[in-house]
């Protein structure tokens, strides 16, 4: 697989490292993982934008919401996995902000994560790009 960088915010340490492992098996090796938002704002302060972020927006106490926010107002994700059930009324909410940021939403994945749907996601963000621009 091409080289990715992908961001993780996940509280729940054994989730974190199995999204994590489950990533390296896909072989992506460049993952930067986070147990809270302070955690996520530093990694990517150290380390930059990332292609994919990762995380659940409804997290308690609202990091999940806050990380997608300070990605699409600062350009520093290009594409999204959102993790959990997300609210309807929650995914209306974010889609404006996603589009006019243009940060893309890859797809849900629901708890415990399936290696070929997240697969599935990483080969659709991968093969985006190369279908050509409708006019």
């Amino acid at each position: 697989m091409r080289s990715l960088k992908v961001l993780i915010l996940e509280p729940n340490p054994f989730q974190l490292m199995a999204l994590h492992q489950m990533l390296n098996a896909i072989g992506i090796y460049d993952v930067l993982t986070a147990p809270s938002l302070p955690a996520a704002l530093c990694s990517l302060g150290h380390r930059g934008a990332v292609d994919i972020a990762i995380c659940d927006p409804q997290l308690k106490g609202g990091d999940g919401l806050a990380l997608i926010r300070h990605l699409a107002l600062q350009r520093e994700a290009r594409a999204l996995i959102l993790l959990g059930t997300v609210a309807p009324s929650l995914l209306n909410d974010l889609e404006p902000l996603l589009c006019e940021q243009g940060l893309r939403l890859l797809g849900r994945l629901q708890s415990p994560v399936s290696a070929v749907l997240m697969r599935g996601l990483l080969d659709s963000y991968l093969i985006a790009p190369l279908q050509p621009v409708e006019a």
